[in-house]
Formats: structure tokens, C-alpha cells, sequence
């Protein structure tokens, strides 16, 4: 996946969700089953609601970013 665009999403606060779609597909598991978009899409929103903040410190190092957030947790700086 891109780390760039990644990072552009980061800084912008507008997640693309098929680059998430993209990123399950290229990262799942290869002996479980590949959902369809629109059951992605439906579960990624849910969860994302509840766990943003999660998916995001797990993408963030999982792409390997530098960033700096204010004491309530608000992006200040990512590359």
C-alpha cells in the first residue's frame, strides 16, 4: 500500500475506504474467505466508529508513520 497516501488521508481526516479495502485484500489471511466490498464497507464503518482510534495507531505503525498529537489526542504533525 501507498504510505504517501496514507499519510495524505492521515493529515486531511478523509479516509478513502477502498485504499482500507485495498490494504485487507493485500494483508488478509490467504485461507480465509475475501469479503465483498459492500460487507467490508458495512463492518470497516461500524468498527471505525466505535475504534478509530485504534485503526489508526495500528495503520500508523503498521506504515511506519512519525507523528505528534496534542494532550487530547489531536493530530498535530505526520510524515
Amino acid at each position: 500500500m501507498n504510505r504517501d497516501q496514507y499519510i495524505q488521508m492521515r493529515k486531511s481526516g478523509q479516509y478513502d475506504l477502498a485504499w482500507f479495502y485495498q490494504y485487507y485484500l493485500e494483508n488478509k489471511s490467504p485461507d480465509k474467505d475475501t469479503y465483498p466490498f459492500e460487507v467490508f464497507q458495512q463492518a470497516f464503518n461500524m468498527y471505525f466508529q466505535m475504534n478509530g482510534g485504534f485503526v489508526l495507531d495500528y495503520m500508523d505503525k503498521k506504515m511506519g508513520v512519525t507523528k505528534i498529537e496534542n494532550q487530547q489526542g489531536n493530530l498535530l504533525y505526520i510524515n
